[in-house]
């Protein structure tokens, strides 16, 4: 999805500063007052920066943790000319998609206007390579040079040309495209009608907030739009025969499924009764592993950042999925991980709560789990210097919702447990603990 930061309307453009020095700080005023123009977020190496300074008495939003910028999507970033980590972060911004600019040229130029924004085509390596140099501390020449030797020698922000010759017979229900290939997937679902007889069938693809129908084929039908909601809701499996009027001993069915990034639904409508509707059951496993595969050998190198991703609690299944991206990552290159597991006091209503606003708390990066009312698993990326910073926004997030609820004092702390994977020796123990605390529901 190409970025535009074009600004249209009233909506201001939303702005992030960076690495602010006394030659910069004057500026702050200025760039709060500027017309068009919110600043979401002020960045700095310290508290005591003279940028992080000011932004404080300006009521601004401050952080240190610069695994933040992947919090929110900006429109543009002010980094300093003069700060001594301005390709670290150019990196980190570049694998996100954000333009940066000197914070006078955008004064003086009046915004992003005109520029040409990162290509959207960067491969996904790039991101793991900037999110490394960001958190990890490795050098990002480096890094791009191990993970992808190939485009230091070639433009790295260069599209790559899709093939538009490839064509594609489905010579059985296994064999299905990839999620893009829209056409073949057509050509897929209507072979896959042929051979049970359905009369409609759709494909529908997205993530826990957003499923879009991409295929379908035949006429309307209503009782599979119905059974195709019920799936997204339960996920579970939705199969139906009529017993009477025309349509007795015809099937309907709508079988859910999941990859490491997707979530998605087959359906088929008005199958005849002799038919072996667990075809469709098979076509939906075998779609699942390729298109799983697929989605993890795109998301390994750059996990924890994944496209399109969503701060939400994740369900077990899900939660597995980030344990073992987060193992295969730290195999491939050694960026650290850390399990956090937080034990809440009994107050269920608290830790409701709590769960309600914790998401809007935490990084993109970061992977949020409740397997027990009183128990919350975050898994994290980078080292592990960072996480006292997180701990204290959870921490304050915890204390505030007590006192709203008019909870009696004292307000009782909350217990953290840590697992952690710092070398390769680790993975498989890492792995095994995080299971057992997913399985440990108790109170």
């Amino acid at each position: 999805m190409a970025i535009d930061t074009t600004i249209t309307g009233t909506i201001p453009q939303r702005i992030v500063l960076v690495d602010f020095d006394w030659e910069d700080a004057d500026l702050v005023p200025r760039l709060v007052r500027h017309p068009g123009s919110s600043v979401r977020l002020v960045a700095g190496t310290r508290a005591d920066d003279p940028g992080m300074r000011l932004a404080e008495l300006c009521g601004l939003p401050r952080t240190t943790d610069l695994a933040d910028l992947t919090r929110e999507i900006f429109d543009v970033a002010l980094v300093s000319e003069r700060s001594p980590r301005r390709p670290q972060i150019e990196g980190l911004l570049l694998a996100l998609g954000t333009p940066t600019l000197d914070p006078r040229a955008f004064l003086e130029g009046g915004g992003v206007s005109g520029m040409i924004p990162p290509a959207p085509h960067a491969p996904l390596a790039l991101h793991a390579a900037a999110f490394e140099d960001a958190i990890g501390g490795e050098n990002f020449d480096a890094i791009v040079e191990q993970a992808l030797p190939d485009l230091l020698d070639a433009d790295p922000l260069r599209p790559h040309a899709r093939n538009s010759s490839r064509r594609m017979h489905v010579e059985s229900l296994e064999d299905f495209p990839s999620a893009e290939d829209r056409g073949l997937l057509e050509s897929a679902l209507r072979e896959a009608m042929l051979a049970t007889g359905a009369g409609r069938a759709e494909l529908h693809v997205g993530t826990v907030g957003h499923m879009e129908m991409v295929v379908q084929v035949g006429p309307d039908d209503a009782l599979l739009k119905g059974l195709v909601a019920l799936a997204i809701e339960l996920g579970t499996p939705q199969v139906v025969t009529s017993v009477t009027g025309s349509e007795e001993g015809r099937v309907w069915g709508a079988w859910p499924f999941r990859t490491a990034q997707r979530r998605g639904v087959v359906a088929a409508a008005a199958m005849p009764p002799q038919t072996d509707w667990s075809a469709w059951q098979r076509t939906v496993e075998d779609l699942r592993t390729s298109w799983d595969k697929e989605d993890r050998a795109m998301a390994g190198p750059a996990f924890p950042m994944l496209p399109d991703a969503e701060m939400s609690w994740l369900e077990r299944d899900e939660f597995v999925v980030r344990l073992e991206l987060a193992v295969d990552r730290h195999r491939r290159d050694g960026l650290r991980f850390a399990l956090h597991r937080l034990r809440f006091p009994m107050s269920t209503v608290a830790v409701d709560q709590l769960a309600s606003e914790l998401p809007a708390q935490l990084r993109d990066t970061d992977c949020i789990c409740r397997p027990s009312s009183q128990r919350i698993l975050l898994l994290t990326g980078g080292s592990k210097d960072q996480f006292p910073f997180l701990r204290r926004r959870i921490l304050a997030l915890w204390q505030r919702v007590w006192l709203e609820l008019g909870l009696e004092r004292p307000i009782p702390g909350i217990s953290d447990e840590r697992i952690e994977m710092l070398s390769a020796d680790h993975a498989a123990g890492f792995l095994a603990g995080a299971l057992a605390w997913l399985d440990d529901t108790g109170a």
